[in-house]
């Protein structure tokens, strides 16, 4: 899990390196899904066509769609904020699907659910602080890349039901390359080969971040596992002092904090309300 957090604030550095070079963001969010299928058709090719068989053709459209949205929206605000609060922002992600499970898989909307939620808005806040300069940070952009992400979180659940982990990751990335490519043609530039090694490495690095995340939630408790996710706020601060000289105000700390902590706990009490009903105590 560590080597996880490590590794995928290290692909944010190296897509912020291109980005805020000549080339946009959005063909940069084109070439990093270009380089996910070298790692995906293998797959494929080893599994047959029954891999890519489903008949939510349409669900699996609108997730890349979601994907691709989120994925855009958090590339340019790398290019606007720095590594932590980037960091720090991501951790809205998993209360945003708290609400729109809520909202469309019929999870209800318990009290504990309503605080964490309320909590997480709160340490938001501190880290936007709303005003004139706020969608100039690139903050908001890191919140709307949140809340889309927590949307394909949702759909993803909905989906696990019925679809195998090889054919939603197979059919998203069969999607998202040629969806990427449209908002790339209108800012495109010929891109360098060094911005395409840079792009290249990302894409393998991130393949293997999640690689490790899914490892360590096999091998460990979520319990156990998830706090050390916290570990992508404090990378993200050493790696963007040591590349980008940045250096975190008080507000990213805390509000991440706040975001984090609302976060563990509302996964602690869901599994206790879990193990509880399965017990069956009311």
């Amino acid at each position: 899990m560590v080597a996880s957090t490590f590794v995928a604030v290290s692909t944010h550095a190296m897509i912020r390196h291109v980005a805020e070079g000549e080339m946009h963001a959005f063909e940069v969010a084109f070439f990093y899904n270009l380089f996910t299928l070298p790692i995906i058709l293998p797959l494929i090719a080893r599994n047959g066509s029954g891999i890519l068989r489903t008949r939510r053709h349409g669900l699996m459209f609108v997730r890349a769609v979601l994907h691709l949205s989120s994925m855009l929206f958090f590339y340019v605000g790398l290019t606007l904020a720095p590594l932590a609060a980037a960091s720090a922002l991501t951790f809205l992600a998993p209360l945003f699907a708290v609400i729109l499970a809520a909202l469309f898989l019929r999870e209800g909307f318990s009290a504990r659910r309503w605080i964490a939620l309320a909590v997480g808005i709160a340490g938001m806040l501190i880290i936007v602080r709303p005003g004139p300069a706020a969608l100039d940070s690139g903050a908001l952009y890191f919140v709307g890349a949140a809340s889309l992400w927590g949307a394909v979180l949702v759909i993803i659940k909905f989906m696990s039901r019925t679809e195998s982990s090889a054919t939603i990751i197979s059919w998203m990335a069969l999607m998202m390359t040629p969806l990427a490519l449209l908002p790339a043609l209108f800012v495109w530039t010929t891109p360098h080969w060094t911005d395409i090694a840079w792009l290249a490495a990302a894409g393998f690095l991130g393949a293997f971040a999640q690689w490790a995340l899914t490892q360590a939630l096999k091998t460990g408790s979520t319990n156990a596992v998830m706090p050390i996710d916290f570990l992508r706020l404090v990378w993200g601060a050493l790696i963007g002092f040591a590349i980008f000289t940045e250096i975190p105000d008080i507000y990213t700390w805390v509000g991440g904090a706040v975001i984090f902590g609302s976060s563990m706990w509302l996964t602690w009490r869901e599994r206790v309300a879990a193990r509880l009903s399965g017990a069956g105590v009311p």
